[in-house]
C-alpha cells in the first residue's frame, strides 16, 4: 500500500482535498446540532421522563413541547422600592403582551397580581421579589427565546435577572462552545511552539499540524452527518474532546513517524525507501497504538446513556486520523525529503533516557523497595479519595452568568428549593370529583409535606402552600365554574384526572441527599391514596433533582457496563500485540490504578482546595475513558520495545527499551498532557476536572508507574511474560 501511495502522491493529496472541502461545505453546523440534540437527556421509562409526559397532559399540551417554569429575579441590595416594582409590573406587562406574539410565554404571575402569592415571592428582607414565567419552546430556539426575552426588557433599570433550569443549560452550552474555540486556538500554538523545539525545522512543525488539522475538520464534518441522518450520540463535549485527542496522540504519532523518517533517511540514501522502511517499523507501532484508542472509544458505543456514547465521535475522529497518517504524512514526506527537516542539520534521535535508566534500574535492583516507594507516593492519595460527586449545573459555569446569579439570589432570598422545586404528578383512573375530591389531594399533600426536609407543597388544595380551611372549601362548592377551574388549573388537568403537587425542599435542589429524598416522596404519595378509591395510581416524580436522582441511576449502571467492555477490548488487542496473558494484565492494573490516584488528585484540588461538593457527576467516566485509552499507548511503546528484545533475558530486554523509550514517552505524554491542558481556559468545570485527570494521570503514569512499577512485574514473571505463547528460543534462558 506504502509504494501505492508514494507512487500516487499527488493524487492522495487531491482526494483528501476533494472530500474534505466537500465534507466541510456540505455538513451540518455542529453547534446546531449540539444545540438541537447535545443536551443531557433522561431515556424514557426513567420516572422524570414519565412525569414530564404526564404534566404535559395537564396542561393540554399532550404530542407539544413541555412548559418551562422560568423566573425572572428583581433584586436590590438596597430594598426594593416603589420604582423597582414599577418596573417589575411594567416586566410583567410587556412579558404578558408577548403571549400574543409568539415569544413561547404562556403564562406571567406576579404578587403584584396576587396578592396571595406574596409570602412565595417577595423575600421577607425585601430586596428580592421573582415573577414566575412558564415558557414553551416547542419549534424554538432556547437561545433565540433567551435573547429575545433578555432584549424585551433590556431598557429597565432595575436589576433583573432570567433563570431556569432551561437558562443554565443553554448557558452551560454556550459556554462550552466558547471553551471550544479557546482549546482550538491553544491547541494549535501549543503544537506548532512544541514542534518548532523539537524539530528545529520550519516545515516539519506544519506536516502534523496540516495532517491532523484536516484530519479532524474531516471527522467533525462526518460526526455531523451522523449526527443529523442517523442521531448519533452528540454532547457539549464530543467536540472538545475531538481536539484534545485527534491533535495530542496524533502529534505524537507524527512525532514517532518523522523522527524514524530522518534516521531511515540516513540508512536509506533516499526518500521512497525511507518511508517504506518507516511504515514497516515505527508506522506498526502507531498502527497498532492508534488501534488500541479507536477499540478503547468504540466500546462507548456500547452505552445506554447518550452522553456517555458521545464519546463515541472520538473514535470517527481517531479512524480518520489513522487514515491520514498513512496517506497525507507520507505525501509530505515524499514531496519534501531531507527538507523536511530544513534548516537543521543536527541529527534526530532520542538519546538514552537517563531518568529511565535510574528508575529502571532501581526496579530492578530493589523491587521491594519500589513497591514501598510507590505505596508512600500513591498511597496517602489513594487512601484519601472519598468519590465524592456533584451534580450541581451551576458549578460548571459558575457566576459570570446572569441564569447562575438570578439562581443564587432566589437561594439567598427563599431557600434553595424554591428555585427549582420537584413536581408530584399523579393520573386517577377516573375523573377526581370536585370539590369533595379536594380532599384525597390534601391528603396526600400533608403525607408529601411530612417528608424529611420538604420545606412547603403546593396543590390544588393548598394553592398557596397552606391548607384550604372548611371555610374556603365551602365557598369553593359554591363557587361559578369558571372561576373553581381558573384557580385549580395549574394544579389540576382540565378532565380532573391528573394533579400536581408542587414540593419545595429546604435543601439544595442539586444535593445528592435531596436527590435521595426523591425515593420518599413516592412512597408518601402511595401510602397516602392506600385504602381510598384512587389506590394504585401512575404516579412520577420530575423536576430537576429527580432527573438528576434518574441521572445517577444511569450513569451508574452503565459505567460498570461500560468499563467491562473498554477494559476487555484494550486486554484484547495488547493480547494479540504481546501474545502474552501475562503483560496485559499488568499493564491494565497499572492503568487502573493510575485512574484512581488522578481521579484523587482531582478531589483534592477542586473539593479539598477548591471547597466544590464534588467532582462532576460525569467527570469519573470521562476520565477512565480517556485516561485508559490513551494511556495504554505508552505502556505500548514500552512493551512493544521490550517485545523486540525478547531473545535477550527479561531484565536487559526491559532495561534496554526503558532507555530506548524513556524520552519518547516523556515527550509524548507532556504534548498529550499539553493539549489537555488547553481546555483549562474553557471555565467548564467538568472540563478543568477531566484535564485534571488527564495531565495529573500521564504524569503519574510516565514518571511513577512505568518506570517503578512495569520493570518489578518483569523481574517477577521472567520467561513467564510471554505465557502462554513461550518463544522456543527463550527456553531455558535465566529470568
Amino acid at each position: 500500500m506504502m509504494k501505492w501511495v508514494v507512487r500516487w502522491k499527488w493524487l492522495v493529496l487531491a482526494i483528501w482535498i476533494i472530500a474534505a472541502a466537500g465534507l466541510m461545505l456540505s455538513a451540518p453546523s455542529m453547534a446546531d446540532l449540539v444545540r438541537d440534540k447535545g443536551q443531557i437527556q433522561v431515556p424514557e421509562g426513567y420516572p422524570s421522563t414519565a412525569a414530564a409526559e404526564m404534566l404535559k397532559e395537564l396542561h393540554g399540551r399532550e404530542g407539544g413541547g413541555a412548559l418551562h417554569s422560568t423566573l425572572l429575579v428583581f433584586h436590590n441590595d438596597a430594598g426594593l422600592n416603589d420604582a423597582d416594582f414599577a418596573e417589575m409590573a411594567e416586566a410583567a406587562r410587556l412579558l404578558q403582551a408577548s403571549i400574543a406574539d409568539g415569544s413561547g410565554v404562556v403564562s406571567v404571575v406576579t404578587h403584584l397580581m396576587e396578592p396571595a402569592l406574596t409570602p412565595q415571592m417577595l423575600a421577607e428582607d425585601g430586596r428580592t421579589s421573582i415573577v414566575l414565567l412558564q415558557v414553551s419552546l416547542e419549534g424554538r430556539e432556547p437561545a433565540a427565546v433567551h435573547e429575545a426575552l433578555v432584549g424585551m426588557l433590556e431598557h429597565l433599570r432595575a436589576a433583573h435577572y432570567f433563570t431556569g433550569d432551561w437558562i443554565i443549560n443553554e448557558d452551560l452550552i454556550y459556554s462550552a462552545q466558547e471553551g471550544l474555540k479557546k482549546t482550538e486556538i491553544i491547541t494549535v500554538v501549543l503544537i506548532v511552539t512544541i514542534l518548532l523545539l523539537v524539530f528545529r525545522s520550519v516545515a516539519a512543525p506544519f506536516i502534523p499540524l496540516l495532517t491532523v488539522g484536516l484530519s479532524y475538520l474531516a471527522a467533525q464534518s462526518v460526526v455531523a452527518f451522523l449526527v443529523d441522518l442517523a442521531n448519533f450520540p452528540l454532547s457539549t463535549f464530543t467536540q472538545i474532546f475531538m481536539v484534545a485527542v485527534m491533535f495530542g496522540i496524533g502529534t505524537d504519532y507524527c512525532i514517532l513517524l518523522i523522527s524514524r523518517f530522518k534516521e531511515e533517511l540516513v540508512q536509506q540514501g533516499e526518500s521512497t525507501q525511507a518511508i517504506l522502511a518507516t511504515y514497516r517499523s515505527a508506522g506498526r507501532t502507531v498502527l497498532v497504538a492508534g488501534l488500541a484508542v479507536l477499540v478503547g472509544f468504540t466500546a462507548i458505543g456500547f452505552s445506554a446513556f447518550t452522553l456517555y456514547r458521545s464519546a463515541v465521535a472520538v473514535a470517527v475522529g481517531v479512524a480518520v486520523l489513522l487514515l491520514a497518517l498513512v496517506t497525507l504524512v507520507p505525501f509530505f514526506m515524499a514531496v519534501l525529503g531531507k527538507h523536511v527537516f530544513w534548516p537543521s542539520r543536527r541529527k534526530l534521535e532520542h538519546k538514552p533516557s537517563g531518568l529511565y535508566r535510574a528508575l529502571g534500574s532501581f526496579s530492578l535492583k530493589r523491587p521491594i523497595w519500589s513497591l514501598l516507594l510507590l505505596v508512600v507516593l500513591l498511597g496517602p492519595l489513594l487512601a484519601g479519595y472519598d468519590n465524592r460527586v456533584s451534580f450541581n449545573s451551576l458549578d460548571e459555569i459558575g457566576e459570570r452568568y446572569d441564569s447562575v446569579k438570578g439562581f443564587n439570589l432566589v437561594a439567598e432570598s427563599f431557600g434553595p428549593g424554591e428555585t427549582l422545586p420537584s413536581t408530584v404528578v399523579v393520573e386517577f383512573p377516573q375523573s377526581l370529583p370536585l370539590p369533595d375530591g379536594l380532599a384525597y389531594l390534601e391528603q396526600v399533600s400533608a403525607e408529601l409535606d411530612a417528608v424529611e426536609g420538604v420545606k412547603a407543597v403546593r396543590s390544588a388544595s393548598r394553592p398557596t402552600g397552606v391548607p384550604l380551611d372548611l371555610a374556603q372549601l365551602g365557598g369553593l362548592q359554591e363557587a361559578q365554574e369558571g372561576q373553581l377551574q381558573a384557580m385549580l388549573a395549574a394544579y389540576l388537568s382540565p378532565d380532573q384526572t391528573i394533579a400536581s403537587f408542587e414540593v419545595v425542599f429546604e435543601g439544595d435542589p442539586y444535593a445528592q441527599e435531596t436527590m435521595d429524598r426523591i425515593h420518599d416522596l413516592e412512597e408518601a404519595a402511595k401510602r397516602a391514596l392506600d385504602g381510598t378509591p384512587y389506590a394504585g395510581a401512575d404516579l412520577a416524580v420530575g423536576g430537576v433533582t429527580s432527573t438528576n436522582r434518574d441521572l445517577r441511576d444511569i450513569s451508574s449502571a452503565d459505567y460498570s457496563r461500560t468499563v467491562v467492555l473498554m477494559i476487555a477490548g484494550i486486554a484484547l488487542i495488547l493480547i494479540v500485540l504481546f501474545r502474552s496473558l501475562v503483560i496485559p494484565l499488568y499493564v491494565l492494573a497499572s492503568l487502573i490504578v493510575t485512574f484512581f490516584a488522578s481521579m484523587a488528585v482531582t478531589e483534592l484540588i477542586f473539593v479539598d482546595v477548591l471547597n466544590y461538593v464534588g467532582t462532576s457527576w460525569s467527570v469519573s467516566f470521562f476520565g477512565f475513558v480517556m485516561l485508559m485509552a490513551l494511556g495504554v499507548d505508552y505502556s505500548i511503546f514500552l512493551m512493544d520495545r521490550f517485545k523486540e528484545y525478547r531473545s535477550l533475558p527479561p531484565r536487559t530486554a526491559i532495561m534496554q527499551a526503558m532507555e530506548r523509550m524513556g524520552a519518547v514517552i516523556i515527550s509524548a505524554a507532556a504534548i498529550l498532557a499539553g493539549t489537555f491542558a488547553a481546555m483549562l481556559p474553557s471555565g467548564v468545570m467538568s472540563l478543568l476536572q477531566i484535564a485534571t485527570i488527564i495531565i495529573s494521570g500521564l504524569a503519574i503514569y510516565a514518571f511513577v508507574m512505568l518506570p517503578l512499577f512495569i520493570p518489578v512485574m518483569v523481574r517477577l514473571f521472567g520467561r513467564a511474560n510471554w505465557w502462554p505463547f513461550m518463544p522456543k528460543f527463550e527456553a531455558g534462558r535465566e529470568p
